[in-house]
C-alpha cells in the first residue's frame, strides 16, 4: 500500500478564471459585436438556425449541453447559438464571425474538461446537435461520421455491420476526441483514433471549405487535425476506416471489471508499468481508473478499477493479464463481450463541474524502479486527504490510459500525427488527474483548485513524452510536449496567418 504524506499546498495559485478564459471577452465592445453577428446571421440564416436567449426554444438546450456544468448557462451565456444542419452553415457563421472579428467557440459532443473550451460568453456558439448522423460504405470499408454524433450512438448504428470506427472509450464522449488524437480500445491494433482518418471537411477560419486527405493539397492540414484540437477549422464530416468488430452477438472479446482493493495499489501500479512496457500483442487492451469518493461526509474511499479486455479467447485472456490475475482484488467480473459492451462498461455522470490535468510516465520493465508512478499515486492521495472534508467534491480520478508500442507503431505507419510519440522506446502511460464536484457547484473552489494545481506542478513525466491534449488541464501547454510541435506551428501560420482562431476562441496554448 503506498503510503500518505503530508501536503503543502502552493503559497500562490498559478490557476485563476481569467487564465482558464483566456480568449472570452467580458468588454462592452466585444457584447456590441457578438450582438450585431448574431443579428446578421438570423437575417442570413433565420431564427430556427441562429437563436438567441429570448427567440429561441434550443437555446436553452444548446447552452447547457456541455458535460461539465462549468461550462453551462450559469458561467457562460452564447449571444446566439448556431443549430447547422449543414457545412454550407458553418461556413456562413465562419465567414460573418471573422468578418465582424467576433468571440466564437465550437460544441460537438460537448465532453470537454477544460472550462470555456466548447462555450463562450459575449460571442457566437456554434453547437453540431443537429448533425449527429453516421453511415457504412461497405464498398470503400469507411465510416462516415457527423460531428455531433456519440461514440455510442455511432457504434450501436453501425453494429449491424459489424464494424465500427476507432473512437472512445466511453458511449458519451464525442467527436472531439478525434481533433485530440484519440485513444480507443482498437487503438493498440489500430493507433490513435485520428490515425485513421481518410478524409475530413473542414471550414477554415475564413469560412472556406476544403477537403483534406494524406495526398491532396491540404494533406498538411489533414495532419495537423490528428491531435491539433480546435485551432485548425471546424470539421463538419469526418471519414474514417471502419474496423471489423464483429456483430453484437459474436462477442469476440473476452474480459470485464477487476476492482481492487487500496492495499493493492502498489502491485497494481506496478502491473500497470510492466504491462505497457513489455506487451507486444495489440489484442490485449486495458483501462484503468483510481477512483476516490465523498460520501455522507465520511472519509473519501478509494477504489481501483480495472477493465482488462482480450479480442480473442479466454486463455489468451489469462495470459496477457496473468499478473493482475495474480493481485488480491475485491471482485472480478469477465465474461465474453462484444465491442459495444465495451464502450457501455464504464459510464460518467453528466451536470458536474470536471476539471482535468495530464502527465505522461514511460513504461517499467520488471524489477526496475517504480517510483515514478508511487509518486503520481502519493501525490494523488495527498490531494484527497487534505481535501476529506471538502464540502464540494463528487470524486476524483487518477486514470492511466497504455500507448503500447504497437498504438505508436500503428501511427508512423498511418502517415503520423504531429503528437509524434518517439519510436522504439517502449510504451507509456497518458495519465489523467481528474476533480470532479457535486451537482450545484458551479465555481472551483480557490482551495481545492490550488491544490489540483500543484498536482499538476509536482507530479512527475517523463521527459520526451506527449501529454493527451483531451485530458488536459487548460493551461498545460500540450502542444509543446509533442515531437511535431514545429509542424504544427508552421501549419497553423499557414492556414490562420492572422492569429484570428488563437485571439476569438479558447483552445489549446502555445500556437
Amino acid at each position: 500500500m503506498v503510503a500518505v504524506s503530508g501536503f503543502i499546498l502552493l503559497a500562490t495559485a498559478l490557476w485563476c478564471r481569467g487564465a482558464q478564459a483566456q480568449n472570452s471577452s467580458t468588454s462592452p465592445a466585444a457584447a456590441v459585436t457578438a450582438a450585431n453577428t448574431c443579428a446578421q446571421l438570423q437575417s442570413s440564416l433565420g431564427t430556427s438556425i441562429v437563436q438567441t436567449q429570448s427567440s429561441g426554444p434550443e437555446y436553452s438546450i444548446g447552452a447547457n449541453f456541455a458535460w461539465s456544468t462549468f461550462n453551462d448557462e450559469v458561467n457562460f451565456q452564447p449571444t446566439c447559438i448556431v443549430f447547422p444542419n449543414s457545412s454550407e452553415h458553418v461556413q456562413t457563421a465562419m465567414k460573418a464571425i471573422f468578418q465582424n472579428k467576433a468571440e466564437y467557440s465550437v460544441q460537438a459532443g460537448g465532453h470537454s474538461g477544460m472550462t470555456g473550451w466548447n462555450t463562450v460568453e459575449n460571442g457566437i456558439l456554434i453547437s453540431f446537435i443537429n448533425m449527429n448522423s453516421t453511415s457504412y460504405d461497405a464498398q470503400s470499408d469507411t465510416i462516415t461520421l457527423l460531428p455531433g454524433i456519440h461514440w455510442g450512438d455511432a457504434t450501436s448504428a453501425l453494429q449491424q455491420y459489424g464494424v465500427a470506427p476507432v473512437g472512445g472509450r466511453v458511449a458519451t464522449v464525442g467527436t472531439g476526441l478525434l481533433l485530440g488524437g484519440g485513444i480507443s480500445y482498437l487503438s493498440p491494433a489500430e493507433g490513435y483514433a485520428a490515425d485513421n482518418y481518410v478524409s475530413l471537411d473542414v471550414v477554415l477560419v475564413n469560412g472556406t471549405l476544403v477537403t483534406a486527405t494524406v495526398d491532396n493539397e491540404y494533406a498538411d492540414l489533414f495532419k495537423a487535425l490528428k491531435g491539433g484540437g480546435n485551432r485548425f477549422g471546424i470539421v463538419t464530416k469526418y471519414v474514417v476506416k471502419a474496423v471489423h468488430t464483429g456483430l453484437e452477438q459474436d462477442k469476440r472479446w473476452f474480459g470485464g471489471l477487476l476492482v481492487y482493493p487500496n492495499s493493492s495499489s502498489e502491485a497494481v501500479l506496478a502491473a500497470l508499468a510492466h504491462f505497457v512496457h513489455d506487451t507486444t500483442n495489440p489484442n490485449a487492451v486495458l483501462a484503468s481508473t483510481i477512483r476516490t469518493t465523498w460520501e455522507n461526509n465520511s472519509s473519501p474511499e478509494i477504489e481501483l478499477d480495472i477493465v482488462l479486455v482480450y479480442n480473442g479467447t479466454e486463455a489468451s485472456f489469462n495470459q496477457s493479464f496473468a499478473e493482475f490475475l495474480s493481485i488480491p482484488y475485491t471482485s472480478i467480473g469477465v465474461q465474453p463481450l462484444s465491442y459495444l459492451d465495451l464502450l457501455e462498461a464504464v459510464t460518467f455522470p453528466d451536470g458536474l463541474g470536471t476539471l482535468f490535468a495530464a502527465s505522461a510516465l514511460t513504461g517499467v520493465a520488471v524489477n526496475s524502479s517504480i517510483d515514478q508512478y508511487l509518486e503520481t499515486y502519493r501525490l494523488y492521495n495527498n490531494f484527497t486527504t487534505t481535501f476529506a472534508s471538502s464540502p464540494d467534491i463528487a470524486f476524483t480520478l487518477l486514470d492511466f490510459s497504455p500507448v503500447p508500442r504497437s498504438q505508436i507503431q500503428a501511427g508512423y505507419e498511418k502517415g503520423t500525427n504531429p503528437i509524434v510519440p518517439p519510436l522504439g522506446t517502449g510504451g507509456y502511460h497518458e495519465i489523467l488527474f481528474q476533480v470532479t464536484y457535486l451537482e450545484g457547484v458551479t465555481q472551483p473552489s480557490a482551495d481545492v483548485e490550488e491544490g489540483r494545481q500543484f498536482w499538476i506542478a509536482n507530479a512527475p513525466s517523463t521527459p520526451g513524452l506527449p501529454f493527451f491534449l483531451n485530458e488536459a488541464d487548460a493551461n498545460q501547454e500540450v502542444f509543446a510536449t509533442y515531437g511535431g510541435y514545429k509542424f504544427l506551428k508552421q501549419v497553423y501560420a499557414k492556414y490562420d496567418p492572422t492569429r484570428f482562431n488563437v485571439e476569438h476562441t479558447q483552445g489549446p496554448l502555445g500556437l
